[in-house]
């Protein structure tokens, strides 16, 4: 085929584009001589040459073909920082990694990058994406591999986008250019001229209006804002900020939080062209009517610094239960989130976090952005995108009324066994998701919910490592839970002795690398693993006993494999750690530092199968438990108090285990006020241990504080609302002296 013929074909293409206000996705199969000549076309036709006189940009992703300079290279590694920005070109490179092993199978597709930096694109823009022959010959030869990619490009011919293949001699039909009127939709120039605030759509004025609302109307009623990508969700939550600036009658303070501070770009970006009189500084702007300030939302809750109003964007990305405790003590809260996972973010925040807004301050508000701003609402990049990345699977809902689901619906207060035998639980193969898309939407709608970071990667991974089994819960045709397994252990010394030597992290072996580099299991390979990825239950049959019994027969059917531990891994809080130990879990590991992604520390638990991996696992258990005593006054200090005590409780050995008499007197000497506290801490501290195996209540968390953990007095008093030292000990003395023995 003709590098001139494509050259034509693209300028149609662009024209066509440019009067829809639509992006175009085309996908080149070919050698790198061939690709590279196409590239150099599309960069002819999409940044030399200018539409409306603006100025035009690209990006390249990947190990592309050399020697374009026009296009900004990205990586893996820094793609993100692309996001905010707006490209007319975006060439991303899907080929095998020719560095890595196994070369010629090794397909490098990033499908997070993929999702992200399509959202970058313009109307009138285009993403290039490159494939090779071989990986094409290869999904016809054999209808296993690469999974993922199959149905991409399945999904793709459904008039989504375009292939172009080296081989053919054709180029795929256009419509007619002149047959196409121009979009009815206002350019954004002439948007801004035309509506308040600098606001591009309707729909982002009311955005602002709201906002406004919350900070001048009445307390404790917050506004959820949600949007797809392109639908100038943080620009709208900028021009708030800087709409109360301006209008402020004395000094107020804005505080701002999300992810990470790179997730802010456009935030910060949009104030900057708004308040061409402010200061902007890395973290703050200053303003002669006051401030907009970030904070790290871990910062936030240990500081509780002052603001008039709290905005929290891509809250999505940050677990629910610190966004509750923001709830717990800021009045005037805005929380704007992308819901569909360009960002990370999962389906766990649009549905947790409303039940605790309805519990906490039922007066709460919601809006959502529908119009898109940088493309047409109708845009055919963005269809494929949601498409192929799973980005619009809907949860289904479940009518009470439907015959389906009316006889779980109506015993939902009821005892679990009562309808225990309309479940069934099933494997479900990669095949049977390649070929029943709606079996796919649905299992994915559902693994979403039990996480709050899921991004397109998930789609993939599911699809295409074989490392991964799948089970559904399922009652008729409704699908009411979905397990997700990782298969690991098992591998060579060789691979083993690089890890024990810290010269190598192996892919899909988090367990045995974990016991072998944190634990100091140094057989931990020899035994094989199943490692619970996701374990998520419909929203709306969550609380009847449903995961406990959907884990107890998966643990049924994996131990028939020879299978010698299961285990899991997840951000150690108090409630899914009861989760894990009433399953029979046990803990294996606490991360000394918090993850990013959660605030929180990782916890892993582990649960023998097999008689010989039973033995290993008190080993594991006995080695934790004799550290965590001493890591709690270190490394464990911040933790929560009822995430220790969910620690402790499981370790039964210590209720076995009596105080010696000199330690029990110097206990009863604490609450007859004959000694004092520092006198006596040694002995509280070995009594309150053996407590935490006994029943919770929740006035023991002071204690935790301050007896295990050594905060301060001051801390304590804060953090649990005491007047001073000497309420603080009355309580020490009143808990103590209810339930020493």
């Amino acid at each position: 085929m003709l590098k001139e013929m494509f050259v034509q074909w693209l300028e149609q293409l662009a024209q066509y584009t440019q009067r829809k206000r639509w992006r175009s996705l085309v996908v080149l199969v070919g050698d790198e001589h061939w690709t590279k000549q196409h590239i150099d076309a599309s960069l002819s036709i999409l940044l030399t040459h200018s539409f409306e006189n603006q100025q035009r940009q690209g990006l390249i992703y990947g190990d592309a073909v050399n020697g374009h300079e026009q296009l900004t290279p990205v990586s893996r590694k820094n793609y993100r920082q692309q996001l905010g920005t707006e490209q007319n070109l975006v060439v991303f490179n899907a080929r095998p990694n020719l560095n890595g092993e196994n070369s010629d199978t090794q397909c490098d597709f990033d499908v997070d990058a993929f999702a992200a930096l399509s959202g970058t694109i313009v109307a009138g823009g285009l993403l290039l994406l490159l494939l090779t022959p071989t990986q094409i010959t290869r999904l016809n030869e054999n209808q296993s591999v690469n999974s993922f990619l199959q149905r991409f490009l399945r999904l793709l011919t459904n008039d989504h986008g375009y292939l172009i293949s080296q081989n053919t001699l054709s180029l795929p039909t256009l419509p007619t250019v002149l047959a196409m009127p121009k979009s009815k939709e206002l350019s954004a120039d002439e948007a801004t001229t035309a509506l308040s605030y600098g606001c591009v759509t309707q729909e982002q004025v009311c955005a602002v209006d709201a906002m406004l609302k919350v900070l001048h109307g009445h307390r404790d009623r917050p506004l959820v804002l949600t949007a797809d990508r392109g639908r100038g969700k943080s620009s709208a939550l900028a021009l708030a900020a800087c709409q109360m600036l301006k209008n402020a009658n004395q000094p107020i303070c804005i505080i701002i939080t999300a992810a990470s501070k790179q997730a802010l770009k456009v935030f910060f970006n949009q104030v900057a062209a708004h308040l061409p009189d402010a200061k902007i500084q890395s973290t703050s702007i200053e303003h002669r009517n006051g401030r907009i300030v970030f904070y790290p939302i871990d910062a936030i809750l240990k500081e509780r610094p002052a603001a008039n109003i709290m905005m929290v964007d891509e809250a999505a990305a940050l677990p629910v239960y610190l966004l509750q405790q923001l709830l717990e003590h800021y009045h005037r809260l805005i929380f704007a989130s992308t819901i569909h996972g360009y960002e990370g973010a999962g389906r766990g925040f649009s549905i947790k976090f409303r039940l605790v807004l309805q519990r906490l301050m039922p007066n709460w508000r919601s809006m959502h952005i529908h119009q898109a701003i940088r493309w047409a609402d109708d845009d055919p990049l963005e269809r494929f995108v949601f498409n192929s990345c799973l980005l619009n699977a809907k949860l289904p809902s479940y009518d009470s009324n439907s015959t389906t689901v009316n006889g779980l619906t109506e015993r939902h207060k009821q005892p679990f066994l009562n309808f225990q035998e309309n479940l069934a639980i099933e494997p479900v193969s990669k095949i049977q998701l390649l070929q029943h898309e709606e079996l796919l939407q649905q299992v994915f709608s559902v693994l979403v919910t039990a996480h709050y970071q899921t991004s397109p990667s998930d789609v993939k991974l599911l699809l295409d490592n074989p490392a991964i089994s799948l089970f559904i819960l399922r009652r008729e045709n409704d699908i009411l839970g979905v397990v997700m397994l990782m298969q690991e252990g098992g591998v060579g010394n060789r691979l083993v002795k690089l890890v024990r030597e810290n010269q190598r992290r192996l892919r899909d072996q988090f367990l045995p690398q974990s016991l072998l580099t944190h634990c100091g299991i140094k057989e931990s390979f020899s035994y094989r693993y199943q490692r619970v990825m996701r374990i998520a239950i419909h929203p709306q049959f969550q609380g009847q006993g449903l995961g406990q019994y959907f884990l107890q027969a998966i643990e049924q059917s994996i131990s028939k494999q020879g299978i010698d531990f299961m285990g899991a891994s997840f951000a150690g809080n108090a409630s899914l750690l009861k989760f894990w130990q009433k399953a029979g879990f046990n803990v294996a590991r606490v991360g000394f530092s918090k993850d990013k992604a959660s605030g929180e520390h990782s916890c892993v638990v582990t649960k023998a199968l097999m008689f010989d991996a039973k033995a290993k696992q008190a080993i594991i258990s006995a080695r934790f438990y004799q550290q965590f005593d001493y890591w709690l006054t270190d490394e464990f200090q911040h933790l929560s108090a009822k995430f220790v005590w969910q620690v402790l409780n499981a370790n039964t050995g210590l209720k076995e285990l009596a105080l010696s008499h000199e330690l029990q007197e110097s206990v009863n000497d604490f609450v007859a006020q004959q000694r004092q506290f520092s006198s006596c801490v040694y002995g509280l501290h070995q009594w309150l241990i053996r407590h935490c195996t006994e029943l919770f209540d929740v006035k023991v968390l002071p204690l935790i504080a301050r007896i295990l953990q050594k905060h301060s007095v001051e801390q304590v008093c804060q953090q649990y609302n005491f007047s001073g030292k000497k309420a603080l000990n009355q309580h020490l003395i009143a808990y103590v002296g209810k339930y020493q023995r």
